[in-house]
């Protein structure tokens, strides 16, 4: 008998990009993201057409994709002194897309997001370093009432005023506590989700 199911992301999430990061994307290709309009202070406005949060993961063995289409957030960050930058990002989680009108049905109940209890999803951090060619976050990404430290890779690209973050990640959705028990394995999702996130931002 098949399940259909979803997972996080966060996700990001995710889910939810990052350490320069503030991003979103509309649920439609032809649709601009919805990016709140009253965006706390900080040194770095985005710029929602060209930047998205997106995650796949797998269902019964085959890779889905979606897409979180709303975000608001306070980026400080200068490149050449990472050490005092800051971010921290709010994600409602019913602006997930899942890619299918099942997955959208579920993503919200009680097993999966809860949002009913748990609208937001929201990332923070203040310690930001250079990290090889790059920089990494860590930071803590809270989700359904559940607090885990999250640590975000990414790559950054400045020209003049405008800068372009890139960041992939991994994470499993089962610290926290998406896709509870008895979907708690590999066996109908995959308990990792991997997140892509691309910002581009304008500095104010």
């Amino acid at each position: 008998m098949r399940h259909y199911i979803k997972p996080v992301l966060t996700s990001s999430f995710i889910v939810l990009a990052i350490s320069l990061c503030a991003c979103s994307q509309a649920s439609s290709a032809d649709e601009a993201p919805s990016v709140s309009a009253e965006m706390p202070a900080g040194n770095w406005d985005i710029q929602p057409e060209s930047s998205h949060i997106q995650f796949s993961a797998e269902q019964e063995g085959e890779t889905f994709t979606g897409e979180f289409g709303e975000f608001s957030g306070i980026i400080d960050f200068d490149p050449t002194a990472p050490e005092a930058g800051s971010v921290r990002i709010t994600v409602p989680l019913k602006s997930v897309d899942a890619g299918s009108n099942d997955r959208n049905s579920t993503l919200p109940e009680k097993v999966w997001f809860s949002i009913k209890s748990h609208p937001m999803a929201v990332y923070s951090s203040s310690d930001i370093s250079a990290q090889g060619d790059g920089f990494i976050a860590k930071g803590e990404l809270t989700l359904k009432g559940v607090a885990v430290p999250l640590d975000l890779p990414f790559n950054l690209a400045v020209d003049g005023e405008t800068a372009i973050m890139t960041s992939n990640v991994e994470m499993d959705r089962t610290k926290w506590n998406v896709g509870a028990a008895p979907w708690d394995t590999d066996e109908w999702v995959s308990k990792a989700v991997k997140l892509e996130l691309k910002v581009t931002a304008n500095k104010n």
